[in-house]
Order: C-alpha cells, then sequence, then structure tokens
C-alpha cells in the first residue's frame, strides 16, 4: 500500500472550490503507481507527498531551487536522484515531494487540458480536479526519474502521461492494476 499525502497550504484554502477531496487526489495517484506501465519504475510501496499551494509560493521556490524568477505550476523535489537506498523489508519508499500551484492549475484548467491529452480524454471536460491530478502525475513521474529535457526523453515521459491519464482520472475502459500486486 502506497502512502500519499495530500497537504493545502493555508494561503491556498481558498482557492480549493471545485478541487477533489484529499482522498480522491491520493487514491489517483495510488492507481497510477500501481499502474502495469509503471512496474519497473515505482517500487511496491512509495511514500509521497503533495502540497497545494499559490503562486506567491510556488515562485519563490521555483527561485531558490531552479534560479526561475516566476512562478510555474508544478515542482518535484526528489529524495532519490537515481540511487536506491536501503529501507526495511515492506517499508515504503520515499519518493519525495510534489507541489502545485492552486492559482495556476486553475488557470490552466480554464483553457482546458493540453492538445496532446485529447485522445486519451475523448469530449470530456476537464476542471480543476483533473487539472491538478495531471499537474501531479507529471510530478510524480519526476519523482519516477523521467524528465522532459530533450525530444526523446520527452517524448517517453508525455506517452506515458497520456497512456496513464484514464486510469489516473478513473476513466471507463483504463486497463486496471494486477489484483494483490503493486
Amino acid at each position: 500500500m502506497h502512502q500519499i499525502s495530500v497537504h493545502t497550504q493555508r494561503a491556498a484554502r481558498a482557492l480549493t472550490a471545485g478541487l477533489a477531496r484529499p482522498a480522491t487526489l491520493r487514491a489517483r495517484l495510488a492507481r497510477v503507481l500501481a499502474h502495469p506501465l509503471l512496474a519497473g519504475a515505482a517500487p511496491a510501496r512509495a511514500s509521497l507527498c503533495l502540497t497545494l499551494t499559490t503562486d506567491e509560493e510556488i515562485h519563490a521556490l521555483n527561485r531558490q531551487y531552479r534560479g526561475k524568477d516566476k512562478p510555474t505550476d508544478v515542482l518535484s523535489f526528489a529524495l532519490l536522484e537515481g540511487e536506491r537506498v536501503w529501507s526495511p523489508p515492506g517499508a515504503p519508499v520515499e519518493l519525495g515531494d510534489v507541489v502545485v500551484s492552486l492559482d495556476t492549475a486553475r488557470a490552466q484548467a480554464a483553457r482546458g487540458a493540453l492538445p496532446r491529452l485529447a485522445s486519451a480524454l475523448g469530449a470530456r471536460p476537464w476542471g480543476l480536479s483533473d487539472e491538478v491530478s495531471f499537474l501531479a502525475l507529471h510530478g510524480l513521474l519526476h519523482l519516477l526519474g523521467f524528465d522532459h529535457e530533450g525530444d526523446a526523453e520527452a517524448e517517453v515521459m508525455e506517452g506515458l502521461e497520456r497512456s496513464l491519464l484514464p486510469a489516473l482520472l478513473g476513466l471507463r475502459g483504463a486497463p486496471r492494476a494486477a489484483r494483490g500486486g503493486r
């Protein structure tokens, strides 16, 4: 079982109207972690933290950790950078933190899903919970070591996002993770 915590910073609480409950966000990320497409990348038991914040806070984090003086939609802080660490048998592997700006997510949700996701969504409407879930998925993939700096890397990561989106959102016809396993 995965341990996924969802925290909303105090300043961001006013921005949560229309957002899925933390339990729903946890369930969505757990479905992705258990997905067969991530069998080689995701540990059988993982722990991560999703923090929902404001543009002001993510701007400060982006400036401090990436040297970019502007807000962004999502940041990932991996505890493991490709290395494996020992953990007690059965204990979850600490992946790290994903931080999502609700200000930016709301603006992006109003514009609709990214065009590259259309094939996975069909005519389904796109809302704030979908955008936050997608950004959390994007951050999770970074925690698992995926990136989009080069064209080949971007193609792999974007393909995973498209393939995992139906499971993330619980869409009908999405493949289910094997029972009893990860």
